[in-house]
């Protein structure tokens, strides 16, 4: 028989987030279980499920939880641009990984054999490398950014300046620089 509800800590433990999470989200109305035990004790059930993938996925993507409320809480909310933006962004980490190894594939040859390796192939392989550390936006996907963001209000275009990813200070103007470029002045 299919499972039809799961108590917070199966949940949390199985879709990785603390019950801690799952309470705040509770608190602020964001997540709020469809069904409590006679204790009181939160149940979840497929629909709050699907609306905790829904809100882990805009998070992913940079949104605050007061936004991912707005969002999710509008009855014209459709969840399949995100699910396709987050297929795009995994496809641009899949890229960037066959490209890296395929450089490191091509080192070890060279090494292997004996053979010199240029300097040129060592910097374009360091700096994939930090790319790769850095989970860098190719400049396909920062085009893809800058649409989204021209379909936004001036307001939202505002507020989504302050949600830029959590990186140093140089990172976050080249950042701006690809994303914000003459869209947000």
């Amino acid at each position: 028989m299919q499972k039809t509800t799961w108590r917070i800590g199966e949940l949390a433990s199985q879709c990785g987030i603390t019950i801690r999470t799952l309470h705040h989200y509770h608190q602020i109305g964001l997540l709020v279980p469809s069904e409590f035990t006679e204790a009181g004790h939160r149940l979840y059930t497929g629909t709050d499920i699907a609306k905790l993938q829904q809100i882990l996925s805009l998070k992913q993507l940079g949104l605050s939880l007061e936004e991912i409320q707005t969002i999710i809480g509008n009855p014209n909310y459709n969840p399949l641009p995100v699910i396709q933006a987050q297929l795009e962004i995994l496809n641009e980490q899949i890229m960037h990984k066959e490209k890296l190894r395929h450089e490191l594939e091509q080192l070890l040859n060279l090494l292997t054999h004996n053979q010199n390796v240029s300097a040129d192939q060592l910097l374009k392989t360091m700096e994939m490398i930090r790319m790769d550390e850095r989970n860098y936006l190719t400049p396909e996907l920062a085009e893809k950014m800058r649409a989204f963001l021209g379909s936004l209000t001036e307001e939202r275009k505002q507020k989504m300046k302050s949600l830029l990813p959590q990186v140093d200070e140089s990172q976050k103007q080249a950042l701006r620089k690809k994303l914000f470029k003459g869209e947000l002045s």
